[in-house]
């Protein structure tokens, strides 16, 4: 099924908008500084893709959204940019650093589609590579606040003038469907999507990532790089072979 947040058009001129750099991607950053090439899987726009790339380090990004890729290549040349399936992604080369960043890994909804992400890191890691991922933690209970009171915020696009976005949720931590809203302040006009998201715990990605022969050597809690605990917002997996 489309996912319309990343696949229309419509939707994904708001997402650096909505989605301006951040704290995170700072330490994504850090931990690719020894790596002379990179993967990034599920790069969406690439706002981190490109300063990845800096310092002439070679990076492949890959997105399944043809439109959010469309966007991304626009904005540099020097990322080899492909659309394609990370579940089933094969290249014929390693990489010292493989990352899916701003919680991507969430799209993937069952613990088959999880091990497949899994195994492509497994795949394409070299020896004394390591790999990081983000995802939410579900004792963290985040979706609690996606409501329009909580999650209000508003950026100004070109064309559209002052923007007011919103979010809301359905379901549970097991599979949640949140919905997002854009709606310009000139006009009135709203733009809606909703997008199916998992929460798995960190135990079960755990256990996946060894069933998938990977190494996970240090969890983070908070972009701060606390280490994890039980209520921590955050699961910030660092890893190896």
């Amino acid at each position: 099924m489309k996912d319309r947040l990343y696949q229309d058009i419509d939707l994904v001129q708001f997402y650096d908008y909505d989605n301006p750099w951040t704290e995170s991607f700072d330490h994504f950053i850090q931990w690719s500084k020894d790596a002379h090439n990179i993967l990034d899987l599920g790069c969406g726009t690439g706002t981190l893709t490109i300063e990845l790339a800096k310092k002439d380090k070679k990076t492949i990004a890959i997105d399944i959204a043809e439109e959010m890729l469309q966007e991304a290549s626009k904005k540099s040349d020097h990322v080899i940019w492909k659309q394609a399936d990370i579940r089933t992604i094969k290249l014929d080369e390693k990489f010292d650093f493989i990352l899916l960043s701003g919680h991507a890994f969430q799209v993937f909804l069952t613990d088959e589609d999880q091990l497949k992400v899994f195994s492509t890191i497994r795949e394409h890691l070299n020896k004394n590579g390591i790999f990081v991922f983000d995802s939410r933690n579900p004792l963290g209970k985040e979706w609690l606040t996606w409501n329009e009171a909580e999650s209000w915020r508003n950026f100004i696009h070109p064309l559209y003038g002052e923007i007011k976005a919103w979010n809301t949720c359905t379901g549970d931590a097991d599979l949640l469907t949140y919905h997002t809203f854009y709606q310009a302040e000139a006009s009135g006009q709203i733009w809606e999507a909703s997008s199916r998201i998992a929460f798995p715990s960190k135990e079960n990605i755990i256990t996946l990532t060894e069933q998938a022969g990977l190494k996970v050597n240090m969890i983070y809690g908070d972009w701060q790089l606390n280490e994890f605990r039980e209520n921590s917002e955050e699961m910030i997996f660092v890893g190896g072979l």
